[in-house]
């Protein structure tokens, strides 16, 4: 079997993220009514409520630059014999050796891969376009052939 050395798949779905950016921008914004209304309301504000919406702001603002730069970064990284997942801000890159991977099982638009350990990541086919979701699943069926199975082949 000959396998590319290593090739990347590209978060793509900008309208998800952007919509997680909005959410986080309505957090802040929300968080910054309740400042002044509190200041409108009593004239002035404890110290700790600044600080705590001051620290809330600079979170917002990280996940907004956050959300709206995943188009850039990878999601999936192809490698000779492994493979890693992005899994989150905080989270470290998920990592699995080809022989440790048990089973591949695609549900609808996510594909769960389970090591032999029991330890089970998800990919989620959404965030990707559709010509790289038919990538991941044609390399998938290639390095596992056996252990993939989809729904419709269980249910039969």
């Amino acid at each position: 079997m000959i396998l590319i050395s290593e090739w990347n798949i590209q978060y793509s779905n900008t309208s998800i993220w952007k919509k997680k950016a909005r959410g986080s921008l309505f957090n802040l914004l929300a968080q910054v009514i309740v400042l002044f209304f509190i200041l409108f309301r009593n004239g002035r504000v404890e110290e700790f409520l600044v600080y705590l919406v001051g620290g809330v702001t600079v979170i917002s603002v990280l996940q907004i630059i956050h959300y709206l730069k995943m188009p850039e970064r990878d999601y999936i990284r192809f490698e000779e014999r492994s493979i890693g997942i992005r899994r989150g801000i905080a989270d470290p890159r998920w990592r699995v050796e080809d022989k440790e991977v048990q089973r591949v099982q695609q549900v609808g638009d996510v594909l769960s891969i389970r090591k032999e350990s029991g330890d089970e990541e998800e990919i989620y086919l959404e965030n990707v376009t559709e010509t790289d979701a038919d990538k991941i699943i044609q390399e998938f069926r290639k390095r596992y052939g056996d252990r993939m199975h989809t729904k419709a082949e269980e249910e039969s």
